[in-house]
């Protein structure tokens, strides 16, 4: 195009900036308005700013008889006003619309050849106003000036002409739509659909599956709802609410493939969740439903009565191939976090504790990691590797509830503060010192909580740089026992003991105190109500000599009595 070239509106272009509704491209109206028949096309493009749509813009106008080259807009405007002069008409300066169907008062329809003034060949109503793509002009080019106006009493109005649906009428359509699909989906019957998802969910879980209430819900995305299962033959396990995404691909055929599904309230056994398909090795099976991932909130497993895992979220991921790549469970409060994995003995367990209080103790662990096994009946944590009150705890544990509830244990310990010890199992003890040794652990009972107050357990202790509260032994032996000796302290540089707990009482034999210049060598007993009975032989060191005193320790603790033992 000449950059040079000036363009005038004709009077076409002049009606269609009057009325909005003829041109409705942003890009061509804003071009329209500019054109004035002075600007170059150069000057309207940096008037504009954007050359090439300015261009293209001014094609489609002057296809479309918006606008003509300035000696072109002249001669149409002549030829207009001679059209005019010789129909009788007086002129006006102002066109009529070219959808104008209002004729002089004698005039007939717009179907009488008598009234050429009724339609004129610059109505394009109907047709498209700017030319196809394919270079056909569909719409119009003027030749002549529009008639002038000239009231009539009564319009004519084709019966033809197709009536407009204004915007107000699609929204109100799809309002409606809307409405109906939305009432079609609530209260569509669902259950009748119950057979088929059970079977899916069996399938799935390797465990019948009944179904309470099918319905549908769409916030916050469109989704299948299910509430009130049951799992297991007897209903053993429950689950309140799952939501199952990809709501229309539920319509497409086998294999079904869902995005997400969500569990909530679920309460599942552990020999359940063991037998299920993809927590098996060996499973290889794609089944009917394919899951991209399960989400799992407000739950529970359940190990034997009234041992669980509570209030547990988490998630299981899956690959292409309906294999579980990743499966995770979390407590509520995060301090313990287990994945999970197949494996050909059961579930394998990777297990990190971070200030994790077991439930029913009174003791937590600052940070754990250990290795584990859940079977149908029994739960292994091996590889046990934690920070325990203060020092560090290593050892392996086993809990069986194939027959009531059982559990045994082995540990090594190092740098155990004693008083953080005492303080959580024996508060009424005032021990210090770093406490190394090994441990054994055997319990039974029919709870957890009456699990642990019937365990048994041997602790071979060593205790270095302690102080022992509510006895003196050294001042017992420097009195030679004539005279009973109350509370007190006794400082050492080493214990040694073989430590034997049961729930009647607690013991220790073979016990070895050094603390310098005196060495004891005694046992002791003392009861759950903390009442102690021991004896002890305690040896004084001089540079001449050395002296043995037998004793006595009595009393209760804190504060222990000392006197010689005949």
């Amino acid at each position: 195009m000449d950059s040079n070239l000036i363009y005038a509106k004709t009077p076409i272009g002049d009606e269609a900036v009057r009325q909005s509704t003829r041109v409705v491209q942003r890009n061509l109206r804003m071009v329209l308005v500019q054109v004035d028949g002075k600007m170059s096309v150069e000057e309207l493009s940096a008037k504009i700013g954007n050359p090439r749509l300015v261009v293209a813009a001014l094609r489609e106008l002057e296809e479309g008889g918006y606008i003509a080259p300035t000696l072109e807009a002249a001669s149409v405007w002549e030829e207009s006003r001679k059209k005019a002069r010789q129909e009788g008409r007086p002129e006006v300066s102002q066109p009529m619309s070219q959808f104008s169907v209002f004729g002089p008062k004698t005039g007939a329809g717009l179907d009488s050849k008598a009234s050429p003034s009724v339609v004129s060949n610059f109505s394009s109503f109907g047709k498209p106003i700017l030319p196809t793509r394919n270079g056909v002009v569909s719409g119009f080019k003027p030749s002549v000036a529009p008639p002038p106006y000239q009231p009539s009493p009564e319009p004519v109005v084709s019966e033809r002409a197709p009536r407009r649906l204004t915007r107000r009428h699609w929204m109100l359509g799809a309002a409606g739509g809307l409405c109906l699909l939305l009432g079609t989906a609530l209260f569509y019957p669902y259950d009748r659909f119950k057979p088929a998802i059970e079977a899916a969910a069996t399938g799935f879980v390797g465990a019948p599956v009944k179904v309470g209430e099918v319905g549908v819900a769409f916030y916050p995305a469109p989704h299948l709802k299910l509430t009130g299962l049951a799992i297991g033959q007897g209903g053993e396990g429950r689950i309140a609410e799952v939501r199952v995404a990809s709501l229309f691909s539920l319509l497409l055929g086998s294999p079904v493939h869902i995005s997400r599904i969500d569990i909530t309230g679920a309460r599942l056994l552990a020999r359940q969740l063991v037998a299920m398909p993809f927590f098996k090795a060996e499973s290889t099976s794609r089944g009917s439903v394919l899951v991209d991932r399960v989400h799992v909130d407000q739950s529970q497993v359940i190990l034997a009565e009234g041992v669980a895992f509570q209030d547990v979220f988490g998630d299981l991921v899956f690959r292409p191939d309906a294999s579980l790549e990743k499966a995770t469970i979390e407590s509520a409060d995060r301090s313990l976090l287990i994945e999970a994995q197949p494996s050909p003995l059961g579930i394998a367990l990777n297990i990190e504790g971070r200030a994790w209080q077991p439930a029913g103790t009174t003791v937590s662990f600052a940070s754990l990691q250990a290795k584990g096994v859940l079977q149908s009946d029994k739960l292994l944590v091996q590889n046990i590797d934690t920070t325990f009150l203060g020092g560090i705890l290593r050892g392996n544990w086993l809990l069986d509830w194939s027959n009531g509830l059982a559990m045994a244990g082995d540990a090594s310990l190092s740098r155990i503060d004693t008083r953080k010890l005492a303080a959580a199992f024996v508060p009424s003890l005032k021990l210090e010192g770093d406490l190394g040794g090994t441990l054994r652990l055997r319990s039974s009972g029919q709870e957890w909580g009456g699990l642990w107050r019937n365990a048994e357990a041997v602790l071979n202790a060593e205790i270095t740089r302690g102080t022992l509260y509510g006895v003196d032994l050294g001042e017992a032996a420097r009195r030679h026992g004539v005279s009973e000796v109350r509370a007190g302290a006794t400082k050492f540089d080493r214990l040694l003991a073989t430590v034997n707990i049961s729930p009647r009482q607690v013991t220790a034999r073979d016990l070895r105190m050094d603390a310098g210049m005196v060495s004891a060598t005694g046992q002791f007993a003392a009861g759950r109500d903390g009442e102690v009975e021991g004896g002890m032989t305690v040896t004084l060191q001089s540079s001449v000599n050395s002296m043995t005193v037998p004793l006595r320790i009595f009393g209760v603790l804190p504060d222990l009595t000392v006197a010689g033992r005949k």
